[in-house]
């Protein structure tokens, strides 16, 4: 279960951010996982609430939210999000334009913490 260890980097990042903004408490958190991180979206959350016990994100709101995955043809030059049920029931990956296999992923790899809401320390 790699989400709890990434709940724990994500925690501590947040423990970091609050410090240096000055933030009393952390009240929600953002988050995009790719299409082709493997990261089960519940499994993060449950174990974001986990890693957050005792932290000033505690009892914090996360949001969790998938971005979709895109390539880029080598070949061509054409970006294409992927739809990721019909390309791993073929488990190939081509560009739709000219067929090619030499593509690259452009998105869909990241954890991104799109944005954190806090309150402020009193006379911060």
């Amino acid at each position: 279960m790699h989400e709890l260890s990434l709940a724990v980097n994500v925690v501590d990042y947040l423990t970091k951010l609050a410090e240096e903004q000055r933030l009393s408490e952390v009240n929600e958190v953002y988050i995009e996982i790719g299409d082709l991180t493997h990261i089960n979206g519940s499994q993060l959350k449950f174990s974001l609430k986990m890693a957050s016990e005792g932290t000033v994100a505690q009892g914090a709101k996360f949001f969790v939210r998938r971005r979709r995955a895109s390539m880029k043809c080598n070949a061509c030059g054409k970006s294409s999000k992927i739809d990721m049920k019909a390309m791993l029931s073929d488990y190939e990956f081509c560009c739709p334009r000219c067929k090619s296999r030499e593509v690259e992923f452009e998105q869909g790899k990241e954890l991104v913490l799109k944005r954190v809401k806090g309150s402020k320390k009193k006379g911060a």
